[in-house]
Parts: structure tokens; C-alpha cells; sequence
């Protein structure tokens, strides 16, 4: 089946293994609010899909991977302590309840 090429893309920073792998609850349902998958599909009918780390994986070798590795690392490291705080709050929060609802 051809798909005709779209000029739309999403781009995300977070593959689904990493965002389940914090297992932040309200990452996960926006994702399946949105999507209603456990990962984005590549291109569909109406747009495409692009995960930025994947991309930087992809880049040939030089400074600009360099520097987009060690942010894309830094942006991995915040997270992580997001994460980290989330979970070691989240039951002492009385207004801990979902985002979108």
C-alpha cells in the first residue's frame, strides 16, 4: 500500500519505553488518550511521526551530534529527576490526580 508522502510531522522527544520505563501514569494516559496506542505509528494518512533521538541516533558523526547527544543527556538526567520526585511526592500530594481529567 502507498502512502502518499505528507508534509505534517509530529516530533517527539520521549520513545514510549522511556516515558513507561518512569512509569509517570500521567505521561502514559496522555499518551493513549492521544494515540490510543503503546507507540506512535511512523506516518499514517494525515501525518508523520519523527522521534528526535532517533534522529540525533541517526546523525553521522561530528560536533553537531556531539552537542545534541550531551542535551538530548541532560534532558534524559532532568527527567529522570522529575520522575524521581514525582514518584517520591505523589502520596503526600492531596491534589495528585490526572492531568486531563
Amino acid at each position: 500500500m502507498y502512502i502518499k508522502p505528507i508534509i505534517n510531522t509530529v516530533y517527539y522527544f520521549f520513545p514510549y519505553a522511556i516515558t513507561s520505563s518512569q512509569g509517570i501514569p500521567h505521561d502514559i494516559n496522555t499518551m493513549h488518550e492521544l494515540w490510543g496506542v503503546t507507540s506512535y505509528r511512523k506516518q499514517n494518512k494525515y501525518l508523520s511521526t519523527a522521534c528526535i533521538m532517533e534522529m540525533i541516533a541517526a546523525m553521522e558523526e561530528g560536533e553537531e551530534k556531539r552537542l545534541l547527544t550531551e542535551l538530548q543527556n541532560k534532558l534524559l538526567e532532568r527527567y529522570d529527576k522529575l520522575s524521581i520526585k514525582y514518584h517520591s511526592e505523589k502520596a503526600s500530594n492531596e491534589n495528585n490526580s490526572l492531568v486531563l481529567g
